[in-house]
């Protein structure tokens, strides 16, 4: 990838929202084809290096002044590239956003929990630090300006593996990122050898009834050959909380070391008030499969 030239001045009087940040580093990229150049972006603004070594404790590092001049970003390699790509997404904000605290005397320190925190209205002025840093990644890795084909129709992991590939962004990432620009009631739901670890949801999603750790209710069984299940409907009482009467269908991805990620697709309920709706009847209306 060719040296990039930005105007980081230009970028100062956008102000401090993440998006609008990510929106204003993309106009001067102008349209280009292909996964975001992170790296030549990071280099164009004043990061000086961009270092990986394997870490245990943290994600990334941006180690830089209190003025900001220049930085130098460190990227754990344990982590996949894709990850890493994320990890420097964020770190760039830190360092773009004078209003974000240092953690450490010599800059920013990042752990795994930080880069999927989303609160941005968290007492916490930290985690509400690491939540703009995060949506700013994910908005200059996989801008929703050109996510529009990969988020109409029915709910799908198969969309989710393609944004993945397509933006050269992590599975977990491209998940988090569909379920939140999709048109429905969908959830991501995260796990590791059946135990939930975190889920992330469209607004209006119901209520999930999950813990750290909690096993997951069965999911749907993959065909051989096939990385993503069917759909599969879902009883609402083993993975929502409340009264809200809604149907419930589940497909999920099987990924290495026991990793999944588990699609939840919710709907108002429409049974008769006898409760008579056929399953294959609620089935097929949640997802247009007449």
């Amino acid at each position: 990838m060719d040296d990039l030239t930005l105007d980081r001045m230009a970028l100062d009087d956008v102000g401090a929202n993440p998006e609008r940040l990510a929106d204003a580093i993309h106009d001067q990229l102008g349209r280009r084809s292909g996964p975001v150049p992170v790296r030549a972006i990071a280099r164009a603004l004043d990061i000086l290096e961009i270092r990986e070594e394997p870490l245990t404790n943290i994600e990334g590092a941006l180690l830089t002044t209190p003025e900001r001049g220049v930085g130098s970003i460190l990227l754990n390699t344990n982590s996949g590239r894709r990850r890493r790509r994320f990890t420097l997404s964020h770190e760039l904000l830190h360092f773009l956003n004078p209003w974000h605290r240092p953690t450490a005397p010599d800059g920013f320190w990042c752990s795994r929990g930080d880069m999927i925190e989303s609160d941005r209205k968290s007492h916490s002025p930290h985690r509400r630090q690491e939540a703009e840093a995060n949506a700013f990644a994910i908005e200059l890795l996989a801008p929703r300006t050109q996510l529009r084909s990969h988020i109409s129709g029915g709910p799908d992991l198969c969309r989710v593996l393609a944004i993945s590939g397509d933006f050269d962004i992590s599975r977990e990432a491209a998940a988090r990122r569909y379920v939140n620009l999709h048109d429905g009631l969908v959830a991501a739901v995260f796990s590791k050898d059946g135990g939930f670890l975190y889920a992330e949801w469209h607004e209006g999603f119901p209520w999930l009834g999950l813990r750290r750790g909690q096993p997951l209710p069965s999911p749907p069984t993959h065909p051989p050959g096939h990385r993503v299940s069917p759909w599969d409907e879902a009883a609402p009482e083993d993975w929502l909380s409340g009264e809200r009467a809604v149907d419930l269908a589940v497909q999920t991805l099987a990924q290495s070391d026991g990793y999944a990620i588990t699609l939840l697709h919710a709907a108002e309920s429409s049974q008769d008030d006898d409760g008579s709706e056929d399953a294959y009847d609620r089935f097929s209306r949640l997802h247009g499969h007449r």
